[in-house]
């Protein structure tokens, strides 16, 4: 393979990786349904449902005010037990708020609420909505608070009684959200462009390489090891950025559990994204590998040759029915998507009619791989 052909998979490897992480960072950051999907998925999770429970719990009973009301009630001999009674009752409602919490209705409020916020959010960002100063993106837990505190037998107007920081997370503060907003431009580029770029480096790479003999061949080979490794890295990098991610948070808090648990569910669709690349990558090298001259793939070649290149009814309707079961598995919801599903199954037709217009050659008694293909059926 030509020495500028391998440059081009190089710079190519890694605008896939910058691809990758672009991508991801776009569709979960501006992604609404996205972000929601991930946001419902947050609050399944035990490790991170507990500490919301513990943290609605407290300011539940800091907003009923639970021992001073027993303090009140109780006859002065008895007051001193308003204390432990009090913290019986506060585990009786963090019980009670960890069940209702796991209930579909509030998960859907949850869901509805992150839904709501990340509509605004979006909004801002590409330059509409208006910044409350002071503000940023807040989400608000009280309308979610006065369901949990219904649903446990609380007066729900103990949460407008909370002071007014309680019940709300800042998502972006105001200053971060000018920034983001600025970036916005940037991070819808990153999402597309990188990715445009190291398709039309591999196939550069591969249509220069055709100077030599068998050299588009290596080139395919090269190309398919550059996507599985630059998605590979990216995989060595979600881990690695976690670790530190959830360091810095944490440390060795008691919300570790939550934080690893919350990356791991934020980075799955990067996951997936990466894995789906790395099976890309895997079969441009099988293809690779079975056209090529060893003795193992020229015999299998051999042997599929008269039903490629006689039965291309059967072939593509074997590699359409293969394919429709795997998207009806799912093992990828990033295969859910009809840019994937495109992108995927142009390269399988792609590659099945290279493999043929090779068989076809081979047949006729043509040699050499780089030869521009017949026409076929």
């Amino acid at each position: 393979m030509p020495m500028r052909s391998r440059i081009l998979v190089a710079l190519a490897s890694l605008l896939a990786v910058v691809a990758l992480l672009g991508s991801w960072v776009d569709r979960q950051l501006l992604d609404t349904d996205q972000w929601t999907e991930t946001s419902a998925a947050l609050l399944q999770d035990e490790a991170i449902r507990v500490p919301l429970a513990d943290e609605i719990s407290a300011e539940l009973a800091d907003g009923s005010r639970t021992t001073a009301a027993l303090q009140e009630a109780l006859p002065p001999r008895l007051q001193p037990l308003a204390g432990p009674a009090g913290s019986l009752v506060a585990d009786a409602v963090q019980r009670a708020v960890q069940r209702v919490l796991a209930s579909a209705r509030v998960q859907r409020a949850w869901v509805t609420l992150n839904r709501v916020t990340h509509e605004q959010l979006v909004e801002l960002v590409e330059g509409g909505g208006t910044v409350v100063a002071g503000r940023g993106v807040i989400l608000d837990l009280r309308p979610l608070a006065k369901q949990v505190a219904s649903a446990v037998g609380i007066d729900p107007a103990v949460v407008d009684r909370l002071p007014r920081p309680r019940g709300r997370i800042v998502i972006l503060d105001p200053e971060r959200l000018q920034k983001l907003r600025t970036a916005g431009d940037v991070l819808d580029t990153l999402a597309w462009l990188p990715g445009i770029l190291a398709l039309a480096l591999f196939a550069l790479a591969v249509w220069l390489a055709g100077s030599v003999p068998g050299g588009r061949r290596r080139a395919l080979l090269a190309c398919g090891i550059g996507l599985a490794l630059a998605a590979l890295l990216v995989l060595v990098v979600r881990r690695v950025v976690g670790n530190q991610v959830i360091t810095a948070v944490t440390g060795d808090g008691p919300l570790l559990d939550a934080a690893q648990a919350v990356w791991t569910i934020a980075t799955t669709l990067l996951a997936e994204i990466a894995a789906l690349v790395v099976a890309v990558g895997v079969l441009a090298l099988a293809g690779a590998w079975l056209a090529g001259d060893g003795r193992r793939a020229s015999a299998l070649r051999a042997r599929i040759a008269p039903t490629l290149a006689g039965r291309p009814d059967l072939v593509y309707g074997i590699a359409a029915i293969a394919y429709l079961v795997l998207l009806a598995w799912g093992p990828l919801s990033v295969m859910q998507r009809p840019w994937a599903i495109v992108a995927f199954g142009a390269l399988l037709l792609g590659g099945i009619a290279a493999l043929r217009a090779q068989v076809v050659r081979e047949l006729a008694g043509g040699d050499g791989h780089d030869a521009a293909p017949p026409a076929t059926g």
